[in-house]
């Protein structure tokens, strides 16, 4: 164990002991690997015969036995949560391989437009092609995709499911590569707890949740406060006077009340409040967002059989965010856009049936709805003095689903999965219109087609548990996603690169497949996916041309110095194969390991109107990523962590013009009960303050990652605490 352990040291703090990048890589994949490769005799004796055995997830809108799921499925829970040196969700999330934002940057300073999400290396830019689910309600940016990982603090999370691998055929709309899956902590017999944590950034982070439930009465409440000044998001080297730290600050409240019918029936209501303000880097870049919401959910068993299961959720949210054009020495700037108000209101409900048939059939059906409306309000075109035009642009949109799967039991050892999904969306009331400020002079006006699409996402999936230990699984599937009202009909700029819209985007079709192999016993839990997928339509920011003087580009206008024109454009097609492999390892009664790997190579393979683009790396995609786990937990004593993670390089864009460099980092952390219910902390992110490419502009400018940042927390919880209770779960024999 202790060679191991070194092994891991020693590659992480002495690199250029062991070689350059590719020796180091193969080195870490062989030492996660090494426990199933040679088990070591300290695996305790006393372990569970298969690890992850009795979780539950809740993959296809039914809870089911994680054993049951012919999917590739990780799973956090609330303490391997309270455990990390993270501090946001996303940054937590950064330990599974092929969980990126569109940029390596943290949530704590990327500008919110860039934390869309996406899994496998699928297709990523600003807006996310995985579905983002709190407690059963979408949690991606009805406006434009993206997620505000600000408002799901970790202190109030139970659990995570991530969800590799198509999703729309139960999920629907923006399930293209995945699905994460949140659940906020359940309400309990009685708990309080508070968490108070400070940081060497000025950080602050309160958290606070209360909750009991009585015989028929359950209710909670969850509140947090985050501050930071945050770092500088330029490489020294190329700072100037105009670069600030990033702060950042949010407010988080969230209500939940439940009510008992029966035994098997139940209403909930949740509330949400969510404020933002954040600085960008440089004086005149900030942006803000306020967001109140609520859903209510029925649960209920009919007297003829089956679950039901009916949800109705809403939400409204402003948005606003300042841009500037800097020069190239970084001393000064200017403003380059103002977006005073984005407006996006998002109202949906859901109807989901769930029925056991006999011994063999899982039976589950439902319906979707939902409509958003967007509109952006932005002043631009800086005269030096004030800004002198005006634009608004938005639309609405409307999507409905239908959804069927079956879950058969062939045999005891063969489970066959059987779904397919009919979507229907429309795009409606788009339009864009740009005033003189001054005399109100329509400048430019257009008024967009009602369009209308449809889709059909089917899926088979079959698993097949060749020994108590073994299982083999594998999936064909179809997904889509629709454009968003941001992609359709707002442009957007970064310093001097613009990106214009494009209201005749067609929706991206992901064709996918994958096969699988998963073991357990004696304390060791692993699996390994080999998956295909080939992307039709891929949305892309594509560059139409840079600028090497200030000059007038189509359609973006006014290009600067340095920068460059894009459009959102439909590429013809790009395919992505890889190899996904998990590892964990009970070592002893106080050792777990844990180590994963991910191999994705994604390329453009078809590009009519850009043929330029045939035969490049996908854009914010590294082939190889890789995270290793070492934790050391003794109730007695203490508990300590450490995790590592390998990426490998990637283009910052299309052309493959602006690379990124590999990186490693290593986070640290350790825990200590010190009486019943006062839990000490300590986190320690980037532990060595390994420099993190995270961006690369036209004119050769480099944003950087966090460096280093260190905090230190206590956690008061358990006063008189009563247990939650059970929750149902449906297994096929």
């Amino acid at each position: 164990m202790l060679e191991t352990g070194w092994g891991i040291l020693r590659v992480l703090v002495r690199p250029r002991a062991v070689g350059p990048w590719p020796a180091r890589l193969s080195i870490l994949v062989l030492i996660a690997l090494t426990p199933a490769i040679f088990p070591p005799q300290t695996i305790a004796e006393e372990a569970e015969p298969a690890l992850r055995e009795e979780v539950v997830v809740r993959v296809n809108r039914v809870e089911q036995m994680l054993n049951d799921v012919d999917g590739n499925v990780t799973i956090f829970t609330r303490e391997e949560i309270e455990r990390s040196a993270a501090r946001t969700l996303d940054d937590f999330m950064r330990r599974v391989p092929g969980f990126s934002l569109f940029r390596r940057s943290s949530s704590l300073v990327a500008h919110p437009t860039a934390q869309g999400v996406s899994l496998r290396g699928i297709s990523p830019s600003g807006v996310s092609r995985t579905l983002v689910l709190i407690d059963g309600v979408p949690a991606n940016d009805p406006f434009g995709g993206w997620v505000s990982w600000g408002r799901i603090p970790l202190e109030s999370i139970e659990r995570i499911e991530i969800v590799r691998g198509g999703g729309s055929s139960v999920w629907g709309n923006a399930a293209l590569g995945g699905v994460i899956l949140i659940e906020t902590r359940d309400i309990p017999g009685k708990d309080l707890s508070v968490t108070a944590v400070a940081g060497d950034q000025e950080d602050v982070d309160l958290n606070l949740f209360a909750g009991r439930r009585g015989r028929r009465l359950g209710w909670s409440i969850e509140g947090s406060y985050f501050e930071t000044t945050g770092y500088e998001i330029v490489r020294p080297d190329q700072a100037g006077a105009i670069d600030i730290e990033a702060f950042s600050e949010h407010f988080s409240l969230r209500p939940k009340i439940e009510y008992s019918i029966s035994e098997n029936s139940k209403l909930s209501f949740q509330a949400g409040y969510f404020s933002e303000d954040r600085g960008n880097g440089t004086p005149l870049t900030n942006n803000g967002t306020e967001r109140g919401e609520f859903s209510v959910t029925g649960e209920f068993r009919a007297p003829g059989g089956g679950n039901w299961r009916v949800a109705l959720f809403a939400s409204d949210q402003r948005f606003n965010s300042t841009f500037s054009a800097q020069d190239p020495a970084r001393a000064s700037e200017s403003p380059a856009l103002d977006q005073f108000a984005v407006d996006s209101t998002d109202v949906g409900s859901s109807v989901e049936w769930t029925r056991l048939t006999g011994s063999r059939h899982l039976l589950i059906a439902g319906s979707d709805l939902r409509r958003i409306e967007g509109r952006t309000n932005e002043n631009f075109f800086w005269d030096g003095t004030t800004f002198l035009r005006m634009r608004q642009a938005g639309g609405d949109q409307r999507l409905a689903g239908l959804f069927f799967q079956d879950l058969i039991a062939v045999t005891p050892a063969l489970q066959l999965t059987v779904g397919a999904r009919l979507d229907y969306w429309e795009n409606v009331d788009g339009f864009r219109l740009e005033t003189e400020r001054a005399t109100g002079n329509i400048l430019r006006t257009e008024v967009f087609e009602d369009r209308d699409d449809s889709s059909v996402s089917p899926r088979i999936g079959l698993l097949h548990r060749a020994t108590d230990h073994i299982s083999v699984r594998g999936s064909v599937y179809r997904s889509f996603r629709a454009p968003t009202i941001n992609e359709l009909y707002r442009p957007f700029r970064v310093r001097n690169d613009i990106t214009e819209a494009n209201v005749n985007l067609a929706p991206e079709i992901l064709t996918g497949a994958e096969l699988g192999l998963t073991g357990s016993g004696s304390g060791l839990f692993g699996r390994m996916t080999a998956f295909w997928n080939r992307v039709e339509d891929p949305i892309a920011n594509v560059t139409i041309a840079s600028a090497t003087s200030p000059g007038v580009i189509d359609p973006c206008g006014f290009v600067p110095a340095g920068g460059s024109c894009r459009q959102r454009q439909n590429l013809g097609e790009t395919r992505i194969i890889g190899l996904e492999a998990d590892l964990e390892a009970d070592l002893s009664s106080f050792w777990k390991m844990s180590g994963s790997y991910l191999y994705s190579h994604g390329e453009v393979t078809d590009a009519p109107n850009q043929p330029a683009l045939e035969g490049r790396r996908i854009a914010q995609v590294p082939e190889h990523q890789v995270a290793i786990g070492l934790t050391y937990d003794n109730p007695r004593l203490f508990g300590a962590q450490l995790q590592a993670r390998y990426v490998d390089d990637q283009y910052e864009d299309d052309l493959n013009l602006r690379r990124l460099d590999d990186f490693i980092v290593v986070d640290l952390s350790a825990w200590k009960r010190v009486t019943p219910g006062l839990d000490l902390f300590l986190g320690v992110e980037n532990l060595f303050d390994e420099t993190i490419e995270a961006g690369r502009s036209g004119d050769g400018l480099v944003t950087v990652g966090a460096p280093a940042r260190i905090h230190v927390g206590l956690r008061l919880s358990d006063f008189n605490r009563r247990p939650s209770p059970s929750r149902n779960r449906t297994r096929l024999p």
